[in-house]
């Protein structure tokens, strides 16, 4: 058999074993299921609904300061924050906490160098010397007395 023969038979049964097997693909993705478009976007639809409803109810603003803009800052702040970690529980910060905070403290070293914008602080001012003095102040024995009357 010569080699110009040969190559026309293996074109002819290549070409159809390549159409049987596109036909049998073809038949296989003409006969799927096409998707509902309109089903999608309602499936879509009603997810929404479903997560709208579920937020939280809108709550009416309550009036805070008389500056307008400050109202509405302050009425979404009270809205969107979760203070239920914050109560008077006994997790809360105790007066027993005082010496395990003041020991981090060294006894002579002075508390307050520089303010905040890095300036050292003129502690030789009496009104400077006397506001550092009174956020320093030990108020262990104040908090002590507040614990007793509460009865813990």
């Amino acid at each position: 058999m010569e080699t110009k023969s040969f190559l026309k038979l293996l074109r002819k049964v290549i070409r159809e074993e390549v159409q049987s097997v596109v036909r049998k693909e073809l038949k296989v993705a003409l006969n799927e299921t096409k998707l509902d478009h309109k089903k999608v976007i309602d499936h879509g639809m009603d997810l929404h609904n479903i997560a709208e409803k579920s937020q939280r109810p809108v709550r009416s603003k309550k009036k805070f300061v008389k500056d307008s803009m400050l109202n509405d800052i302050l009425n979404e702040t009270a809205t969107s924050a979760d203070f239920s970690t914050m109560s008077d529980s006994p997790s809360m910060y105790q007066t027993s906490d005082v010496n395990s905070f003041a020991s981090t403290r060294t006894v002579n070293a002075p508390i307050v160098e520089n303010d905040v914008n890095g300036a050292p602080v003129n502690m030789a001012n009496k009104q400077v010397a006397k506001t550092v003095g009174l956020m320093t102040k030990d108020y262990s024995a104040l908090m002590k007395a507040i614990d007793k009357k509460k009865g813990r």
